[in-house]
């Protein structure tokens, strides 16, 4: 992904490629076949507690 750098956390990534195509969260979220309030959660970050894939978490 050139010019993102590695900073960016994965939701921030598709937020940004969301906004780049003009998607708005609700017709990106529908296009997935997930509700926008999921798509919002990714994009931010959140994660649901006991859940988390990271060794040692």
């Amino acid at each position: 992904m050139r010019g993102l750098g590695d900073h960016l956390s994965i939701g921030e990534r598709i937020a940004f490629y969301r906004e780049r195509r003009g998607y708005t969260q609700p017709v990106l979220a529908g296009l997935v076949g997930h509700r926008t309030d999921w798509l919002s959660k990714i994009e931010r970050g959140v994660r649901k507690p006991g859940l988390d894939p990271r060794p040692g978490s």
